[in-house]
């Protein structure tokens, strides 16, 4: 299945990631994502609780790479979303000392001043270029480039995988889902693990990955702080393709859930935006936006 997957050059992912951080707060997002011939979209739907903070922070919106790295953006909710933040910046710099409806008044006042801005900002696409993000991240772009487009470079790597694979069947008496086999996995021996990471340096992937820097070099998870973890994987009994994916890590500090059903070989149709703004000077001018509404408010 994981062979099948290095293979594939286009698939569709529906899911759910939640981060609990403990003491500080806890991220859930659904996400949908799809990838074909090196472009990928995803929709995401999030929601972000913070310790001590009553209201939870929305934020729906849209995301798509194009193949040569740009990265395009889009806020779908900025409106209660800004107005979300507007609340939480009031009742913690007040100190308490403001009430609820003085807080709901300003914000009210606020998103009224700046009701185009916000409205530009709900319905445009912004981009990041590769240019902006910097030399480290073209690399693995350029990178990545090569597995998608060299049919060999993913069969190296798929065999790499097939030679030294890092996990073992734990138990294969999970469930079906989403029309696969369940099996739950766990990591295999640490020399499986040494081979794959040497003879995945000196694929062709690996050494261009290696020239990008050591932020995009493969390091192995040893170091992780994960104190327990558990993996499922569902695959097709006939084409052997990975179908759905469980990961769960949990530590002190943080756990981590990412549940996702999977369609490899089958995609969606990805439009690259006809035109967008730049992400940073967009922010520039809301923000520039922002400040005049915000001492236009207070005088009131």
């Amino acid at each position: 299945a994981v062979s099948n997957a290095i293979m594939a050059k286009k698939m569709t992912a529906d899911g759910k990631v939640v981060i609990d951080m403990r003491d500080q707060g806890k991220i859930e997002l659904n996400v949908k994502t799809a990838t074909d011939s090196g472009k990928s979209k995803a929709n995401i739907d999030a929601k972000l609780n913070i310790k001590g903070v009553e209201k939870n922070i929305p934020l729906k919106g849209d995301a798509v790479l194009d193949n040569d790295g740009t990265i395009y953006v889009k806020i779908n909710n900025f409106k209660d979303l800004y107005g979300t933040l507007l609340e939480i910046v009031m009742e913690s710099s007040s100190g308490g000392n403001l009430s609820r409806s003085q807080i709901e008044t300003y914000r009210d006042q606020t998103l009224e001043k700046m009701g185009s801005e916000i409205d530009k900002m709900s319905d445009t696409w912004m981009k990041i270029s590769p240019d902006e993000i910097g030399s480290e991240y073209k690399c693995g772009i350029n990178a990545l480039k090569k597995i998608q487009s060299d049919e060999s470079a993913r069969k190296e790597l798929a065999q790499i995988y097939q030679k030294n694979s890092l996990f073992t069947i734990k138990d294969s008496k999970i469930s079906d889902r989403n029309g696969g086999r369940g099996f739950e996995l766990q990591g295999n021996n640490k020399s499986n693990s040494s081979k794959f990471e040497e003879e995945f340096k000196n694929s062709s992937v690996g050494k261009a990955l290696g020239k990008c820097g050591k932020s995009n070099s493969y390091k192995s998870s040893e170091s992780s702080s994960i104190d327990t973890a558990s993996l499922k994987v569902w695959v097709d009994r006939s084409s052997h393709e990975l179908k759905a994916l469980e990961l769960k890590g949990d530590s002190k500090k943080v756990s981590v859930e990412i549940s996702f059903d999977i369609d490899v070989n089958k995609s969606e149709e990805i439009k690259i935006p006809s035109s967008a703004e730049s992400l940073k000077e967009f922010i520039e001018g809301f923000m520039s936006g922002y400040s005049s509404g915000l001492s236009s408010t207070s005088t009131r």
